[in-house]
């Protein structure tokens, strides 16, 4: 007789669940849930079958000649096949290593021998462009007031097994300026040489204070400082620090662990991918469009910002003090809006803001702190924590509501507390002043009196200079040609 099993029953549970979240809570990532987290469902599916196994045979019964039966198997097959497909389709990275990828392997497991790339120099025009093509290493370059040249210099790693090959790839690769007319070419001569050896330099440019810049790169650093003239970076993988530039700067980058820009005086566009991002005393519009997954720190921005991400969306005219954003949390204060801000999943702590505010978010607690003027806000979020500290004597309209949770009163008059279905309301007004309305789906919502700290403006001490990337260690066997 064939035995049934609790198998069919708990699958169909399982997925009713996972569509009704789907359904009430619409902000949940079911797709990419399901995408990483499938295998458990072959886990759970297993050990189901292996419990009514011993169940069976601890109670005397006749085993299943099968463990797992014909159909089951291809419904197995079928599971794979669509996991495997939505995480693929989710993460653009191989499983596999590309046959570049093994070539990287192994040059990596040779030998590095170093050398010194012959210093070139040639004239240049106060305000010429220089044009660094695609490369592997890392540039520094600076500008210099008294300069009337471009000069390049710096060092060569050949990786290989053998010396005669890093030797002849160091030949192919010299270190070239060609000038056409106003522009001045740097060029590495690295795609000369065979997929066997890649080699990587580390430059050491210096060229005229108005020169501009526009950078290639496949892999590394640029540290570019003291030029007047726009910059353009454009780089499959590399870090990119800047520092008292005077032009405009765009920056596009698929992979990127650092961007550092401190002192530009004209406009910053950021495009790509990357890590970490810290922007400090921009005299410019700045505009990122791009995804970026580390710590987020702006200071001192004196025009607006328009921020443009998969999960985020921000927006203010100034910044005179800060905004630190990282995986999770929002923190800013001393913001001169409108300010707009809408993110998935994110708590926010904002204090001192001016005209207005627009808050939407999905899930996350929110803590605002206005300051002696309070502006128009709309701040929405499906689930989460509201709190708001108002100074005592300033002017509102305010309603708070919470359509499951408990509000606390903690303000006073003119506020007014009262019960609203599974909610609360908390509202009252003083004076003509600016409309607030808050809303939280699941949440509390708290209005209390501001207090002398929450009214004061921090001082924003300045960025430490972050400290230069250590060199690989030399190796064994070096090898110095002039």
């Amino acid at each position: 007789m064939r035995r049934g099993s609790v198998i069919g029953p708990l699958i169909l549970i399982g997925f009713g669940i996972l569509f009704l979240f789907r359904n009430l809570w619409p902000e949940i990532p079911l797709v990419d849930f399901i995408s990483r987290f499938w295998p458990f469902l072959l886990i759970g599916w297993g050990a189901i079958r292996l419990i009514e196994v011993l169940v069976w045979s601890a109670t005397g019964r006749a085993l299943p000649r099968n463990g797992v039966s014909g159909g089951e198997w291809m419904l197995i097959f079928l599971i794979c096949v669509i996991g495997a497909t939505m995480y693929t389709a989710h993460n653009y990275s191989s499983w596999f290593p590309t046959g570049h990828a093994l070539r990287r392997i192994a040059i990596n497991m040779g030998e590095s021998y170093d050398y010194t790339l012959a210093p070139v120099e040639k004239p240049c025009a106060k305000s010429c462009r220089i044009v660094i093509e695609s490369f592997r290493g890392n540039a520094k370059i600076s500008g210099s007031a008294d300069a009337a040249t471009v000069k390049a210099s710096g060092q060569e790693t050949v990786r290989s097994f053998q010396q005669t090959d890093a030797d002849n790839a160091n030949k192919q690769t010299p270190l070239e300026l060609i000038q056409q007319g106003d522009q001045i070419i740097i060029r590495t001569n690295q795609d000369k040489v065979s997929d066997r050896v890649q080699p990587t330099a580390d430059l050491d440019i210096s060229v005229p204070l108005g020169s501009s810049i526009e950078a290639h790169g496949r892999y590394g650093d640029f540290d570019i400082q003291s030029v007047n003239g726009n910059v353009d970076i454009n780089s499959d993988n590399a870090g990119v620090r800047l520092e008292n530039l005077g032009g405009n700067v765009h920056i596009d980058t698929r992979a990127s662990d650092t961007i550092r820009a401190v002192d530009i005086k004209g406009s910053l566009e950021l495009k790509g991918r990357g890590d970490d991002v810290e922007l400090q005393n921009i005299a410019g519009l700045v505009t990122v469009n791009g995804v970026y997954v580390g710590e987020i720190q702006l200071r001192n921005l004196a025009q607006p910002l328009r921020w443009e991400d998969p999960q985020n969306s921000i927006s203010f005219e100034k910044l005179p003090g800060q905004v630190r954003l990282t995986r999770g949390e929002l923190s800013g204060n001393n913001i001169i809006g409108p300010v707009r801000f809408k993110a998935r999943s994110s708590d926010v702590q904002l204090s001192n803001f001016t005209q207005s505010l627009d808050l939407t978010l999905n899930r996350g607690d929110i803590d605002l702190k206005p300051g002696k003027d309070p502006p128009r806000m709309e701040v929405h979020t499906r689930s989460g924590d509201i709190t708001l500290a108002l100074v005592p004597g300033s002017k509102f309209d305010l309603r708070a509501i919470t359509d499951r949770g408990d509000a606390e009163n903690e303000y006073g008059e003119p506020l007014r507390q009262e019960e609203s279905g599974r909610g609360n309301i908390i509202q009252g007004s003083a004076g003509a002043g600016p409309q607030m309305r808050l809303e939280t789906g699941r949440g509390s919502v708290t209005v209390r009196k501001a207090s002398a700290e929450d009214t004061t403006v921090p001082d924003i001490p300045n960025a430490p200079t972050p400290a230069k990337p250590p060199k690989p260690p030399n190796p064994p066997l070096k090898v110095e040609h002039q």
